[in-house]
Formats: structure tokens, C-alpha cells, sequence
């Protein structure tokens, strides 16, 4: 019932603080199949909360895959969604790949509300500064 779905988001939720990946996308899993399959038609929250865990793991290899999922399926993408995709691209010291989003979300986002303190810590990890003075 729904006490069991709001157990369920709180361990998917805690999972993804933890970066546990693999945890998080099994959590989504099972509450998608709990909705009857509904999760992955419509939540970008749910969605955001296992690219939350790939922030926290520095895994954009597989941000950008759920990213690919929000898109085939027609989940909304907010900016939410771009930060985490960033965050995990910085956290692994990918900075070419989190300037990229960040020009992609620049684009569909016209507003200053932007995760840039994100894209310049992940050059400074680099030690890229002319990068992150830019």
C-alpha cells in the first residue's frame, strides 16, 4: 500500500544520499512496479533522485544514460535534472563533460539559476583555472 511506496521512496532517498547507485536504481524498480509500471512514464522526481545518486558516486556515465531514459520516455527535465548530471561529471573530474551540460541546460534554461559554483569547483579539482575563471 502506500505506506509501503513512502518506505520505499525513503530507502531510494537514502540510497541515493549514500551514492549507492545500483541501491537506488533497484528502489526505483520496485516502486515502479509497484505503480504498474507508471514510475517511469511520469516522475522526474524519481528520476532525479537516481541521478542524485549519481552525483553523489560521480557516476555520469550513467546520469547521462537515465538523462537518455527522461528523454525516450518523455519525462520532464528540469533543472534539477542538469545539475545532477554536472554535479556527477565534476565529482569524477570530468570538466569537459560538465561544461557540456551546462551549455545544454544554458540553452533550454534561460534564467541566472544556473549550477555554475558546481562547473568551477570541478575545475578547480582539475586544477583547470583558466577554465573555471572563464
Amino acid at each position: 500500500g502506500y505506506a509501503d511506496s513512502f518506505q520505499l521512496l525513503d530507502r531510494m532517498n537514502e540510497h541515493a544520499e549514500a551514492g549507492d547507485v545500483g541501491a537506488t536504481e533497484g528502489a526505483f524498480h520496485r516502486i515502479s512496479a509497484v505503480a504498474g509500471g507508471r514510475a517511469i512514464v511520469g516522475s522526474t522526481m524519481l528520476v532525479n533522485t537516481v541521478l542524485k545518486a549519481c552525483a553523489n558516486s560521480g557516476n555520469v556515465v550513467r546520469a547521462v544514460g537515465w538523462h537518455g531514459r527522461m528523454t525516450q520516455h518523455d519525462i520532464r527535465i528540469n533543472k534539477k535534472t542538469y545539475g545532477k548530471i554536472i554535479e556527477a561529471a565534476a565529482k569524477c573530474g570530468e570538466v569537459n563533460v560538465a561544461v557540456a551540460w551546462l551549455e545544454r541546460m544554458l540553452k533550454e534554461f534561460d534564467d541566472e539559476e544556473v549550477p555554475m559554483n558546481t562547473v568551477v569547483d570541478a575545475c578547480a579539482k582539475a586544477a583547470w583555472s583558466d577554465e573555471a575563471v572563464r
